[in-house]
């Protein structure tokens, strides 16, 4: 599964897999600190395995339907490793499924069935059916809103009560992941976004070109609720998201500077920020 080209060692949590299921955990902690939910190790493995999966997917899918040599680091490895992917996938799906069965109360299947619905959407609309691309709602918000549901899908059906102190914090963050996946594609510019009218770089140039704006919009508004709303962790993930926003547009505005791999990789890791604040 070697690839041909240097790889400096920060590429490789993006190059398999393993930065957006972390961050996913990390904004569940944030979530469960929120709710004053404890969670087991068991439930915080199935979503690692959940979001593992869906991106390993998504990036085989993406090489399995290009006829052209990937563009992408992320791309390449999965294009020459195919079968260890489909074996690593086979483990973790079997590990997520046994998980699922023995923690997992009514309300989170219920939940978990809608998240895995809307991913379904963007799968069949990226993949296979055009026809469901709806061009004024880019694939880019769409998993960055289902991505931040997905994080606190356990934590909900485990005080279900909570939500009123979660659902903003979950928006905000969700917003958050739709602007960072934003950033990606605007950085990368891959030829199937490029070649796209319905894509977010051509249907949405007002939105690209003000980028940075929406960075600090959104990093503004939560440093209002946090300064709003007294729990001290609900502050903590407004803060953490204005903390992530200013930084997106920091480096937006000099990413001419940043090679390709360390735009991708900071767009992950940069939403790492409640770590910053779990110790206060």
């Amino acid at each position: 599964m070697a690839i041909k080209f240097q790889t400096p060692w920060w590429l490789w949590p993006n190059l398999l897999n393993l930065d957006s299921p972390i961050l996913a955990l990390i904004w569940q902690e944030q979530f469960a600190r929120i709710a004053g939910v404890n969670l087991t190790i068991s439930e915080r493995i199935l979503l690692f395995c959940c979001t593992w999966l869906i991106y390993c997917a998504d990036r085989m899918l993406d090489v399995l339907k290009s006829n052209t040599k990937a563009e992408t680091g992320r791309h390449k490895i999965h294009q020459k490793g195919q079968r260890v992917w489909i074996v690593i996938s086979a483990i973790l799906l079997i590990t997520a499924l046994v998980l699922a069965f023995n923690h997992l109360n009514n309300l989170a299947w219920m939940a978990g069935g809608i998240v895995f619905g809307l991913t379904t959407i963007h799968f069949a609309a990226t993949h296979w059916l055009p026809i469901l691309r709806i061009r004024i709602w880019p694939k880019e918000w769409h998993v960055g809103i289902v991505f931040s549901m997905g994080c606190a899908l356990q934590v909900w059906s485990l005080k279900p009560d909570a939500w009123l102190n979660l659902i903003l914090p979950t928006l905000s963050f969700g917003a958050l992941c739709a602007i960072s996946c934003s950033h990606i594609t605007v950085w990368e510019v891959v030829t199937a976004d490029r070649h796209n009218s319905d894509s977010l770089i051509n249907a949405h140039y007002r939105f690209v070109n003000r980028l940075s704006w929406f960075d600090i919009g959104l990093g503004v508004l939560c440093l209002v609720l946090a300064v709003i709303f007294n729990p001290t962790e609900i502050q903590k993930a407004f803060i953490a998201v204005a903390i992530s926003a200013f930084a997106l547009a920091w480096i937006h505005d000099r990413h001419n500077q940043f090679s390709t791999n360390l735009l991708r990789t900071f767009a992950d890791i940069g939403l790492y920020t409640p770590i910053l604040l779990f110790l206060f």
